[in-house]
Order: structure tokens, then sequence, then C-alpha cells
């Protein structure tokens, strides 16, 4: 690889942005401990429920814990090392891509790693407990987990970036591409066993919480090849289309 390749470009800016993101130490710890609270909030409430239902739908307690952990590392990962997600369509309509375009480096990259969110530190801490402690995990899983996880990260961050390119379209992708993934988020805490119908299609497809979260875990409890298919092809479909439709807005703002 060639120092100035995009992989040791991005490398860099996010080792830049993660620092950054560290500067004023009271803030970050505050950020962090305001989402660990938050996560822990969440988890007190399915405590309580699972300790007057043994399961619902034959989900127990330490599948959802396995399910949070997952949407919780999934979520912070992303933040912590591609937070330029969150605001990419904010770039976009701010035009920041102008300054990415004079320089022969990929935009995509850049993007992504032009920041580091300090509270998604919180999720990064709040998942790697429960998936150590309560999700029932045993550690000869780990190259499972760390695929599953990868899975997982490919489908939320390419879900993020897809969403986000429409706004070389259309000036109203800024709040609707912050809905669509704080909605993945949301469809993605519950148990899989309550959709079903159409709404099983759409956490499939439009809104993939099925593969950010529900198939990792059914992967991780029942091994197979199948769900590793699934789970690998989902990721790199999504993956592929993200790029697609970055690179043809990208195109299209440089004509404009």
């Amino acid at each position: 690889m060639q120092r100035d390749g995009a992989l040791h470009v991005y490398l860099l800016q996010v080792r830049v942005a993660i620092r950054l993101s560290f500067a004023d130490r009271a803030n970050f710890w505050l950020q962090v401990g305001g989402m660990a609270l938050n996560n822990g909030f969440i988890l007190v409430m399915w405590f309580m429920f699972f300790a007057g239902f043994r399961s619902v739908g034959g989900w127990r307690l330490a599948d959802v814990a396995l399910l949070i952990g997952i949407l919780a590392l999934t979520v912070g990962a992303a933040g912590v090392f591609a937070g330029g997600y969150r605001h990419m369509a904010d770039a976009i309509l701010r035009e920041d891509v102008d300054a990415l375009l004079t320089q022969p480096r990929a935009v995509l990259p850049r993007l992504l790693a032009c920041e580091s969110i300090a509270s998604a530190w919180g999720d990064v801490i709040v998942g790697s407990v429960l998936l150590a402690t309560f999700a029932a995990l045993h550690w000869w899983e780990l190259p499972a987990l760390v695929f599953a996880l990868a899975g997982s990260l490919a489908v939320y961050l390419a879900t993020g970036v897809l969403v986000a390119s429409l706004a070389f379209w259309v000036r109203g992708a800024r709040s609707f591409s912050r809905d669509v993934v704080d909605l993945v988020i949301l469809m993605a805490s519950y148990p899989g066993s309550i959709y079903s119908g159409a709404m099983k299609f759409v956490v499939y497809t439009f809104v993939p919480a099925g593969f950010v979260v529900l198939v990792p875990v059914a992967f991780l409890r029942e091994p197979s090849v199948a769900d590793a298919a699934l789970l690998g092809g989902a990721a790199v479909v999504y993956a592929a289309l993200a790029v697609a439709v970055f690179l043809a807005g990208l195109r299209r703002y440089r004509r404009a």
C-alpha cells in the first residue's frame, strides 16, 4: 500500500478526528456518560420485563442482550471511526465537498473520517459489556462475533451513506437521512418476533434493521452457511449500492 493511498489517508484523518473528540475532556466524558446512561435505562427496562416473562416469541434475556449489544457496538463503532456519516447530507448541502474535490483522494472515506462522535464511545462500552457478560457467548465464538459485527457495521454505514447521498439531488435529504438512520436504530432495538408480513419485508429492505441485528443474532445463536452467506451478501450489496449512488451523485455535483 502506498503511503498516500486512500486507506492511509482515511486512517490519518480518523486518528485526528478521534484526538479532537478527546480535546475537551470534561465534555467528552459527559457525552460518554450520557450515552451510557441512556443505554442503561433501556437495559433496565428489558431486565424488568424479563423478570416477569421468561421469554417473548422465543426470545430470552440473553438474546435481547445479544441484540442490543450488537446494535450498540455497531452504532458506536460507526460513530467513533466514521462519524461523518451522521452529517454527510449537511456536508453535501453546505458544499464542503468542493474542498475535497481539489485533492486527488477518494472523497467518501474523507467525508466519513471527518468526525468522531464522542458519545459513540458510550455505545462501544455498553455494547462490549453486554456481549462479554449477558449475551451468553463463549470465547470460541469470537471469530463468528467479529464476522457478525463486520456485516452489521457494513450494512448500517452503507444505509447512512445511501440516504445521505440523496442530498446531491434533494435538499430535503438532510432531515430524511437522519430520520432513516434513527428508524433503523429504533427498529433494530426490538426482538425479530414482533415483525411479520409487510413489516418483515421492510426491515430486510428499505430499513435494513434485519441485517443490522436480526441476521447476526440468528447466525451467532445457530451458525449456518446460509445465514453467513445472507449477512455477507447483504453487506456487499448494500455497500456497493451506497458507493454507486454516492459516486453518481458526486458526478452530478461536479457537472453542476
